[in-house]
């Protein structure tokens, strides 16, 4: 996430937040997720046959003998692509520009395809402008990638570019710009890998949501611990220009420009959040802003975090049910629902659900 820009938003927002943020530093910003087009974000395409999936519970493990001397004959310098923590990391950013060039993809495809599999040997090739090792392990197809001063060995399967993580014994395949892994035990949980963690990929309203997987690693990774937050959500609007953060014991909900220049701080929204949904208008962009709390009551919010009506609220599904229909954010209650009524037995969460109020 980028650093919050310190410049105040040359074009404010005409309605002052009524409940600034009392943290001078909030909690971590979400994970970055990669936006391969214009606005939007990435959305899994889960492999469904098991065939097709790596799974290291039959196959060798993401190893193979490295080279030690480059196409000149040279020793190799470069080091393996690791990240902040010192920890092997699969490419994401300008390092992707190699694997997802699909001139490369296909001249890759090619040598797979004739490649006579009594070779076990190692090849140097160069495609537009990117050196690469090809080696068959007698079962998979290896490519090593050298940019610069660091390499990163995939498997090219299933028309998949595929990374092992060391530390999670997990393989993870390459799509859209985004690494991501299914359980081949399980393959209705799609993962997106992210900054040396998995988040569990959903849909929810106007968005997707993430929820970051607890499963220790197999192999404890080098440096500091990543610390990990049982409570953490993270909702993306659809059209990629608004996340909410849910994190700790208290849910506290943080709303997140993603623009590269920020037009805001981040923004504390409430606390006891459970759920965040996204209102898009007719062109596809986000317009509005919703967050439930676990009490059945929720609060509206314009896109710069600022409630509808100028002041903090909370309102019941049922109140808000004539609300938005009205196009209006008033405080109401029905008669026949209180705050701490279940969400599950709510008319108006259901009507929600159902899109009848834009939602």
């Amino acid at each position: 996430m980028p650093t919050p820009n310190p410049r105040p938003n040359p074009t404010p927002n005409p309605r002052p937040n009524p409940t600034p943020n009392p943290r001078p530093n909030p909690r971590p910003t979400p994970p970055v997720i990669t936006h391969p087009g214009q606005g939007g974000l990435p959305k899994p395409q889960p492999i469904k046959d098991p065939g097709k999936v790596i799974d290291p519970s039959r196959n060798a493990p993401g190893k193979i003998d490295l080279p030690k001397n480059g196409p000149d004959n040279r020793p190799l310098g470069q080091k393996p692509l690791q990240d902040a923590h010192g920890r092997q990391a699969a490419p994401g950013g300008d390092r992707l520009n190699g694997l997802r060039d699909t001139g490369v993809q296909k001249s890759i495809g090619d040598i797979d395809q004739k490649w006579d599999n009594r070779n076990q040997g190692y090849d140097w090739h160069t495609f537009n402008g990117y050196q690469m090792m090809h080696h068959f392990d007698g079962h998979y197809h290896w490519w090593g990638f050298y940019l610069a001063d660091v390499y990163f060995w995939s498997i090219y399967y299933n028309n998949y570019y595929w990374w092992y993580d060391p530390y999670w014994h997990r393989w993870c395949y390459l799509q859209d710009g985004s690494w991501w892994w299914q359980n081949p035990a399980d393959l209705g949980n799609t993962y997106i890998y992210q900054d040396g963690a998995y988040y569990q990929y959903d849909n929810s309203d106007g968005g997707v949501v993430l929820n970051p997987d607890p499963t220790p690693p197999v192999d404890v990774p080098p440096g500091d611990p990543i610390p990990a937050d049982p409570n953490a959500k993270t909702f993306y609007s659809a059209d990629g220009s608004r996340t909410v953060q849910v994190t700790g014991d208290d849910l506290e909900a943080y709303l997140y420009d993603t623009s590269a220049t920020p037009a805001f701080q981040p923004i504390l929204l409430g606390t006891g959040v459970t759920d965040v949904k996204f209102q898009l208008g007719d062109s596809g962009q986000l317009s509005q802003i919703l967050t439930v709390a676990a009490d059945g009551s929720f609060s509206t919010f314009d896109t710069f975090g600022n409630p509808l009506d100028g002041q903090a609220q909370a309102q019941t599904f049922s109140g808000a049910a004539a609300a938005l229909s009205d196009g209006q954010a008033q405080q109401q209650k029905s008669p026949s629902s209180s705050v701490g009524q279940g969400l599950s037995n709510s008319a108006a969460f259901s009507a929600l659900k159902a899109g009848s109020f834009g939602w």
